[in-house]
Order: structure tokens, then C-alpha cells, then sequence
């Protein structure tokens, strides 16, 4: 199903060009429908637009002119500039798409005023289309901007709808769920190096794009550590190593 809209990304990283990336395979929308800006990084900018054939622009009245719907990929701690950059060109014909984690539908729908909000929750496995995002509405939002929102977030995964209240825990389960996962294979590499194994796996299990400094995810991989995850696992491979080659080593039994 195509979305007849056009879309304007505020945010340009990992989870926008996920999404840019996962809507133009799944042919839910083309490149000429979306107009890209971010807060500084020209030259991210510029290489989506060769990447992707998208538009770009510094201009937030102008994106916020050109689209329908926008998407506001940014971090948490950047929402309140963006909410007060956009604001006063945000209509209640704009629907407006938050994936920042812990900003609700009233504190964006208070500096926006007549645009409907949905907030979406994806995850990390966005990046390869199998991601699980759980979205909620705003106040003023109905089924058809649940329906777009749910329709754009298909194309990289699976969606369900859930109240707002329960955002908060989507977030810490399934948003930042894949990093405690990586963290995990991560540990499992480094031990099994321990034991003799070649590193290079682990560059390639490394979770180095899972994590925004002070975000959610980050705030559940300390707790991990804290709670002696490497440890744990490093303990578990060095006895089921020593097991073995106890196994290996014993002497085989002749079946009677």
C-alpha cells in the first residue's frame, strides 16, 4: 500500500535512513514524496540525497510547507528546539510522527497545537526491516493518521497499537530490547576469545550504533553491567569449555 502524502524528516541519522531505506523497498513511498533536513551535519545530508535521491534542505519553514506528514526523528534532548522551530508553521492539516522516547503526545501537541500526534516506538532492528514498533495517538489523532503511521512502519517490521501509557515500557523492552541482545553476543564473543576463539566475530557483533549517549538504551546496558552480565557469561563459556574436554576426554563406556 503506497502512502499519498509527502514527508518531511526532521533528523537525518540511523533511524531516518532505516526508514527512508525500508518505505522506498517496500514501495509505501518514493523519493521525490520526502524532503530530509537535520540540526547541523551537511554532509550527512548530503550523502542521503545521493544514497537515496532524496530532497534536502536547511529550511524548516520550507520542509514544514512541502510535507503533510513529519516525522521528527531527533533525540529527546534536541525535541524542545525543534518543537519551538517548527511551531509556528505546524497546521492542523501536518501530522506529526515523534520517535523520540519519553516526550509525550500532550508536551508536543502543547507547542504544535491543532496537529495531531502519534508517537512511535521502533527498535534498532529497523536497520534490516524486522523491527517491532509499537505507536499510540495523540489527543487530536484518528484511525486514518494511525493508519498512515502504521502503513509507513510496516515497511520496515511489525506494528502494533498500544495506549500511550505504556510507551515507556515498549521503550525499555522492545525499543531498547536488541542492544541487551548484542550485549550479550558481545560478552559471548569476548569470552569465547578467552577461550581460544579468533576476535574478528566480535566486530561484527559489536553494538556501536545501538546507543545514544544518556538515552534509554544506554540507561539498561549500565544496569547489565552493573549487574554482572559479563561476568555471568564469561562464567558460563569457561565451564562449559572445561566440560568439554572433560567429555572429551573421558573414557568412552563399551555397550553391553
Amino acid at each position: 500500500m503506497q502512502v499519498d502524502r509527502t514527508i518531511g524528516f526532521i533528523g537525518a541519522g540511523n533511524m531516518a535512513e532505516a526508514l527512508l531505506r525500508g518505505v522506498f523497498a517496500a514501495g509505501v513511498l518514493r523519493p521525490t514524496q520526502c524532503t530530509v533536513t537535520n540540526k547541523s551535519n551537511d554532509k550527512r545530508l548530503a550523502r542521503l540525497a545521493r544514497a537515496l535521491a532524496v530532497r534536502t534542505t536547511r529550511d524548516k519553514a520550507r520542509l514544514m510547507a512541502e510535507s503533510e506528514v513529519i516525522i521528527l526523528a531527533v533525540k529527546p534532548h534536541d525535541m524542545p528546539a525543534v518543537l519551538s522551530e517548527i511551531g509556528p508553521y505546524a497546521t492542523a492539516r501536518h501530522l506529526i510522527v515523534s520517535v523520540a522516547a519519553g516526550v509525550p503526545c500532550e508536551a508536543i501537541e502543547r507547542c504544535l497545537g491543532a496537529s495531531p500526534v502519534v508517537r512511535a516506538m521502533p527498535n534498532t532492528s529497523t536497520a534490516v526491516r524486522a523491527s517491532a514498533t509499537a505507536i499510540a495517538s495523540g489527543r487530536l489523532a484518528g484511525p486514518d493518521h494511525l493508519a498512515i503511521v502504521r502503513t509507513l512502519f510496516e515497511a520496515v517490521g511489525w506494528v502494533g497499537v498500544v495506549p500511550e501509557s505504556m510507551l515507556d515500557a515498549v521503550t525499555a523492552v522492545s525499543g531498547s530490547g536488541p542492544a541487551y541482545i548484542y550485549m550479550l553476543a558481545e560478552a559471548l564473543v569476548d569470552s569465547g576469545e578467552q577461550a581460544g576463539l579468533p576476535r574478528d566475530l566480535a566486530r561484527a557483533l559489536v553494538g556501536e550504533r545501538v546507543t545514544s549517549p544518556g538515552g534509554t538504551t544506554m540507561a539498561g546496558l549500565e544496569a547489565l553491567e552493573q549487574g554482572g552480565l559479563r561476568a555471568a557469561v564469561r562464567a558460563a563459556v569457561t565451564r562449559a569449555a572445561r566440560r568439554a574436554r572433560e567429555l572429551r576426554s573421558a573414557p568412552a563406556r563399551t555397550p553391553r
